[in-house]
């Protein structure tokens, strides 16, 4: 069997094969990347301190974090343990519509990093297999 090395239309072909790879590669980077800073701010709003307005003539309020909040022996709720105010700051919704906000950046990311690998690494696998019959016939 006689194999020949790739003529130039092949070579154009392989390298805008990986070219396309590579390109969903960056895009899948990209797209996790933005679900990544959602989720960092979504962990910020949780955990950590944060003071509420109470109004022009008022002083501000401290309210604890979300996740780390009991006045008592046992925490019972937010809203009882900071107050209304802190509650109504730091609301649910908003946290849960970031984290669903954040789901199909994540999964279409993952889909496009994971497709250009394999992309990649087929191409290189193909690569590999035309060296190794070129070697084997000379």
């Amino acid at each position: 069997m006689n194999v020949t090395p790739m003529n130039s239309l092949a070579q154009v072909y392989d390298r805008e094969f990986r070219i396309r790879g590579l390109r969903q590669q960056g895009w899948g980077r990209g797209l996790i990347a933005v679900a990544v800073l959602i989720w960092l701010w979504l962990g910020y709003l949780l955990v950590f301190p944060f003071s509420a307005d109470q109004g022009a003539n008022r002083k501000a309020v401290e309210c604890e974090s979300r996740a780390f909040h009991q006045n008592g022996r046992y925490a019972v709720t937010y809203a009882r343990d900071t107050g209304e105010r802190c509650d109504a700051e730091r609301d649910w919704g908003p946290i849960t519509a970031g984290l669903l906000l954040s789901l199909p950046f994540a999964v279409l990311g993952t889909g496009l990093y994971v497709a250009g690998a394999c992309t990649v690494r087929t191409a290189a696998y193909v690569a590999d297999i035309a060296r190794l019959n070129l070697t084997q016939e000379t």
